[in-house]
Order: structure tokens, then C-alpha cells, then sequence
């Protein structure tokens, strides 16, 4: 996230093949990261609400245009901040997911045969984690446990009604985790091709 970007967080841009080269130039052989999830309370990657997936901010924008998802003129106009030494979370949140709305309504994701495959190879966690934040949205951020008790408990009647009835924001969610892990899949597999390794902070 403190690499350079117009669209005021780092992301998986061409920043970051740059920096891969750059290492690479230096003789460097790891690149070492922060976790990828989701930040939670705090703009944190350790208070995130889910272990397994990735954090929608790293979501590059400019991949999304060339995708033919946004235009440039779309993210041009949003306001993410002025100051490009300071990532003003606030308006991330705000503004960042009207976009990836936006791009996943003109995707046709479910034609995707690789979005497919990616469901399925992961449906051991990003069901109910796409189902968590529909409804997490749906009782306007409230901690699970203050929610109704019909779903916080997971009656199973209750959760085929929510199911239903955030059909669209359930899919939502599983669009921009496929694009995370696509583009993230994409800077790894670059970095590895040069020699870098990835490695976590512990």
C-alpha cells in the first residue's frame, strides 16, 4: 500500500512490477509484505474479518480499465485524497467499492469459465465469507453478534431467506475476491519469474 499510485493506495499496479524489478536490479531476493486481507477496525491487516481473503483496496484500477470494466475518466473524477504521502481511508471506503460495483456490473462474470473454476476451488471459505459481508452491510456494520438472532446463530432457514434475498451483494463480493487473487496471482507469478520471494512478516 506505500507504493506510488494516482488512485491514493498502493495496489497491484505497475508500481509494483516496478519495485519487483527494482529489487531484482539490486540483487535483492525477497520482498517482504504486510498480510493481504481485508483491513478491519483500525485500517489494520490484523483485525480483518477473514483469513483468506484479500484486501479489495490492492484491487488495481487501471487492470480494471484496461479489463474494459471502468474508464479512466470514471476513477479520474473520484476523490481518493490529495496528499500523496497519506492514504486517506476514509474515502477509499467510500468511493473504491462504488467502482468495483460498477466494474462487476458490466463484467458477466458468471460466463467466465476461470471465475467458475475459482469458486469452486475455494468455496471451503468464500461462500461464507461473501454471505458474512452482504449481510455485515445489510445491519449497516454492526458486530456479527449484535445482529439478529435468526442468522447470528446461522439458522438454516434464515440463511436460505439472506441468500435470497443479497443474491446480488453475495455475488459481489466473490467478483472482487476473483479479481484480487487474479491480479495478485499476476504479481506473484512475475516476482517468481525474477528470483523474488514473497514472504510474510513473521
Amino acid at each position: 500500500t506505500s507504493l506510488p499510485s494516482e488512485y491514493g493506495i498502493g495496489c497491484f499496479s505497475q508500481s509494483a512490477y516496478d519495485f519487483i524489478d527494482w529489487l531484482k536490479d539490486a540483487g535483492q531476493s525477497y520482498w517482504q509484505i504486510l498480510p493481504l486481507c481485508p483491513t478491519g477496525f483500525g485500517d489494520s491487516p490484523y483485525q480483518s474479518f477473514s483469513t483468506f481473503a484479500g484486501n479489495p483496496y490492492m484491487i488495481s484500477l487501471k487492470e480494471l480499465i484496461k479489463d474494459n470494466l471502468l474508464t479512466k475518466e470514471e476513477c479520474d473524477c473520484v476523490d481518493f485524497g490529495d496528499n500523496q504521502s497519506y492514504i486517506d481511508y476514509k474515502k477509499q471506503y467510500e468511493n473504491r467499492f462504488l467502482l468495483l460495483e460498477k466494474a462487476y456490473t458490466r463484467s458477466n462474470i458468471t460466463d467466465d469459465a476461470d471465475y467458475n473454476n475459482f469458486l469452486t476451488e475455494n468455496d471451503y471459505w468464500l461462500d461464507d465469507y461473501a454471505i458474512f459481508m452482504a449481510l455485515k452491510y445489510k445491519f449497516n456494520q454492526k458486530v456479527w453478534n449484535e445482529w439478529q438472532n435468526d442468522i447470528r446463530t446461522r439458522n438454516q432457514e434464515s440463511l436460505k431467506k439472506y441468500r435470497e434475498e443479497l443474491r446480488y451483494d453475495i455475488e459481489l463480493w466473490k467478483f472482487i475476491q476473483y479479481k484480487f487473487y487474479q491480479q495478485w496471482n499476476n504479481i506473484k507469478a512475475y516476482a517468481n519469474k525474477k528470483n523474488i520471494s514473497i514472504i510474510g512478516d513473521l
